[in-house]
């Protein structure tokens, strides 16, 4: 079976899968309906597209290794035919290195312990403050960006989610396992 239609077997069931979303909860109330819906409707406009554009290329146009992606270990397409060629250069000025993690199961457990920490911190602080730190962290320690504006962006995304969840859709939220502690506060 070629990539292709590997590719196609997985857009089509992911398709489905939406559009059994969309019908069911078609069916709940309206409150209810607020989450599901938008979000069946955004992925099916997202998979038609993905379909329509992995048919129109050309089969080894591009292809995407989301480990390389979370774990920041790939290369610049550019840079593929002179990354098996010459060691790696020091990185360039403004631009962050990429961690130096062991290729193979060293990545993927790296991967593993951001979503492990991110739950842990969900677990005990709630989703705000979770989201908060996650971020904050994950942007100042990959050197993405200088602490003062991974401070900022931090604080403009999270008051974004708050005012999206808290506010318009008026959504009860988990406050963590530390909520009796920071009550006697």
């Amino acid at each position: 079976m070629s990539r292709r239609t590997q590719e196609n077997l997985l857009a089509a069931a992911l398709l489905c899968f939406f559009i059994g979303i969309l019908v069911l909860s078609l069916d709940y109330g309206p409150r209810a309906r607020l989450v599901p819906i938008p979000i069946s409707v955004l992925a099916l406009i997202l998979l038609v597209s993905q379909i329509v554009w992995q048919n129109l290329r050309p089969a080894d146009e591009l292809h995407v290794d989301m480990l390389e992606f979370l774990t920041r270990r790939g290369v610049n397409p550019g840079e593929s035919d002179r990354a098996d060629k010459e060691p790696a250069a020091e990185a360039a000025p403004g631009k962050p290195a990429a961690p130096d993690i062991a290729s193979g199961f060293g990545r993927e457990a790296f991967a593993f312990a951001k979503v492990v920490v991110f739950v842990g911190l969900f677990l005990a602080l709630g989703p705000f403050p979770a989201a908060f730190l996650f971020t904050f962290a994950y942007f100042s320690l990959s050197r993405h960006y200088h602490w003062s504006r991974a401070l900022v962006y931090t604080t403009v995304f999270t008051a974004v989610v708050y005012v999206l969840f808290v506010e318009v859709l008026d959504i009860q939220l988990y406050h963590g396992l530390l909520e009796p502690l920071m009550n006697n506060f």
